[in-house]
């Protein structure tokens, strides 16, 4: 804390190490002659919203009101994104004739997904684990993984759109009716939901604090 202006001095900061309190990083950085430019002095004061300093905060929000909006503008957006896909999946689902469908059934596997990963990223910092002392963090490790594998769990979405498209090729511009393109149906659902389902299982030891949710941190 450059003005020594520590709020929380036995707060653990995890940086150098495990149990490294905040009283024991400022006294370090106050006895040392480390250039205030250097990568360490950077990376110290990048944290150091943990003991309450004054300083850049983190992802650009270095004042309680920023980080409040930080954590609630992307919640907004996901909970309008929930309501408009659950929307779809009403609409597509309604009547027997169009869950008969193939495009209404791919619209509703697809909002399926998509409202999981929507909810899961309306939490927010709220699963965070909360030692890591940002806005609205209440979790621990194990919600910041389950929010982590709900959120890659909703990039199925996203595959899917790739089978939305492959179906306006072949109805548009090759004349495919419903019929015949029931005949593929496997190959409409299985790889993109196979693809998301083996990336959200693989990263479940990688997720991690993204500042603004849990998401896979592997490099």
């Amino acid at each position: 804390c450059p003005n020594h202006d520590i709020q929380y001095p036995n707060r653990l900061v995890p940086l150098f190490g495990d149990n490294i309190a905040c009283w024991q990083m400022q006294g370090f950085y106050e006895n040392m002659d480390i250039p205030k430019d250097s990568q360490n002095c950077v990376l110290a004061q990048s944290m150091n919203f943990i003991c309450g300093c004054e300083g850049p905060g983190y992802a650009g929000a270095n004042t309680h009101t920023k980080q409040a909006v930080l954590a609630w503008l992307p919640r907004s957006m996901a909970i309008l994104s929930t309501l408009g896909s659950s929307f779809i999946l009403y609409d597509t689902t309604k009547t027997i004739q169009k869950r008969r469908k193939l495009l209404n059934q791919m619209l509703s596997t697809l909002s399926v997904f998509d409202v999981m990963g929507s909810i899961a990223y309306a939490f927010t910092t709220l699963p965070t684990p909360e030692s890591d002392y940002m806005y609205g963090s209440r979790g621990n490790d194990a919600t910041c993984t389950a929010q982590g594998f709900f959120i890659q769990i909703g990039t199925v979405a996203c595959f899917l759109n790739v089978s939305l498209a492959v179906n306006y090729l072949l109805s548009i511009k090759h004349g495919w009716k419903d019929e015949k393109m029931k005949t593929k149906r496997l190959w409409f659902f299985i790889p993109p939901i196979a693809v998301g389902l083996l990336f959200a299982f693989v990263g479940i030891p990688f997720y991690d604090n993204m500042m603004l949710w849990c998401n896979n941190s592997a490099r």
